[in-house]
């Protein structure tokens, strides 16, 4: 029986694996389940994972341990555990934590409904734990949705996987090689989106600029860009995840004279040390990074640049650092987030020599991040007195002001901009005069409406 069965997700990690949860809850409802916020009211508990560095991996543990804690002091039946973290240690989690009722690697998670339904009228018998990865995720398998987002914005994940060998990183031994979907199956998702009232598509992959490379042999994600462009009711397209040396001229040509296209790139680059960028195995150097880098620049006047930085990765110099710092001084990016480097067991990076102190690796990053917020300071008193447009994707904590973002400002990572109450409703896009301004928000009036 279905009646009256209520899960609840907690989801971790990327927007990736956001989309995964939105897809797994779309499953729950089309099964019959009742869908509800809070893990207290819930009769089984699905926590979304995140395997990708140390500090998440703890967080999903921590996680799964203090939602369990429910099984004694709540009504709680059972608690699931599904996604990256999952897919890595499947055998090690159903082993080592006794709290869990079912691991799920990844997959299309169709199965997971019925796992919840065995959980809960199992007597009060304990559902062994076991490692199921369900169907593998075909090119739809993201076609039904219960969206997690605010109406305002959506992630269109437009593919699975990397082909890159970076040493620091296990996604592609978590989620496979490149696989992209078809153009014609990502379009009819964005027009079920616009239909839904999504105003901005903020297209994600673990690597954006390789799509199309397995389907014909050419990266072909200007085409999508100028197909998802045409849906009626999208306003505006966002690009994250393009890999460095892979930004042709067709894709900063779509940035910069497309109406919809959001003039923004996310463009990690981890470092610009040629000797780290070899390290790391990033198939580039850093006289590339930078030409890459100043293209955009001129081939895109006006764009706002994201990128990330990680420092203390093994081998890292003073020498090597310098060129970071003098970077983020230079270059001035827009947005920019640094990580310390993670020593990951099954990467490439976990046996090299010369292993930076953390404590080394911290300072170095609470150093730039430092150097960062001047640029940002800067950048963010650059935007008063400008008349914008502005996303609203809902109010702030004490319901006191709107909250919306510019064409600078990707939901979740970046700025955020506050206006009065009641200035507009989620999913309009509004024009605002930018009024003060201070690291990481801007405080604004609308002056009128682009978009209801």
């Amino acid at each position: 029986m279905n009646e009256g069965i209520r899960v609840a997700l907690i989801s971790l990690g990327c927007a990736r694996n956001l989309v995964d949860s939105e897809v797994l809850l779309g499953h729950a409802v089309e099964e019959g389940l009742q869908v509800v916020t809070e893990p207290e009211d819930a009769d089984v508990v699905v926590v979304n994972t995140c395997g990708f560095i140390d500090s998440a991996k703890q967080e999903s543990i921590d996680t799964i341990l203090g939602v369990a804690r429910l099984k004694q002091d709540g009504n709680l039946k059972g608690v699931i555990a599904v996604g990256c973290l999952a897919q890595r240690y499947g055998e090690e989690l159903a082993k080592d934590l006794p709290e869990l009722d079912a691991v799920f690697g990844l997959s299309d998670y169709s199965a997971v409904p019925g796992v919840v339904r065995k959980i809960v009228n199992g007597s009060g018998r304990r559902w062994v734990a076991t490692v199921d990865g369900g169907k593998p995720k075909g090119p739809r398998s993201d076609q039904r949705r219960v969206l997690l987002t605010p109406k305002s914005f959506a992630y269109l994940r437009i593919s699975e996987g990397c082909d890159h060998t970076c040493t620091f990183c296990a996604i592609p031994s978590m989620r496979g090689r490149n696989r992209s979907k078809p153009i014609d199956v990502l379009v009819e998702e964005a027009e079920t989106l616009a239909a839904a009232g999504v105003k901005e598509l903020v297209v994600v992959a673990e690597d954006s600029t390789a799509y199309g490379l397995d389907l014909d042999r050419k990266r072909q994600i200007h085409v999508l860009l100028e197909r998802l462009a045409a849906v009626d009711g999208i306003a505006w397209i966002r690009l994250m995840y393009a890999y460095p040396h892979t930004v042709l001229p067709e894709l900063t040509a779509f940035l910069r004279e497309h109406p919809k296209a959001v003039k923004y790139l996310d463009i990690p680059i981890q470092h610009i040390s040629s000797p780290m960028l070899k390290a790391m195995k990033r198939g580039v150097s850093s006289a590339q990074v930078r030409g890459i880098l100043d293209r955009l620049r001129d081939e895109v006047p006006g764009i706002a640049v994201r990128s990330t930085l990680i420092t203390g990765f093994p081998g890292e110099t003073e020498q090597d650092f310098d060129e970071l710092r003098e970077l983020v001084t230079s270059y001035r990016f827009e947005r920019l987030g640094v990580f310390t480097y993670s020593r990951e067991e099954t990467t490439p990076a976990h046996d090299l020599p010369d292993q930076v102190p953390e404590e080394v690796a911290e300072a170095r990053a609470a150093e730039l991040m430092e150097l960062q917020r001047g640029v940002m300071a800067e950048f963010q008193r650059s935007l008063v007195g400008r008349s914008l447009p502005v996303l609203i994707d809902g109010v702030d904590e004490q319901g006191e002001n709107a909250v919306g973002r510019t064409w600078a400002d990707a939901p979740e990572v970046d700025c955020r901009v506050l206006l009065p109450a009641g200035s507009a409703p989620v999913g309009a896009i509004v024009e605002c005069t930018i009024t003060d301004a201070s690291d990481y928000e801007c405080r604004g009036t609308v002056v009128g409406v682009t978009a209801p």
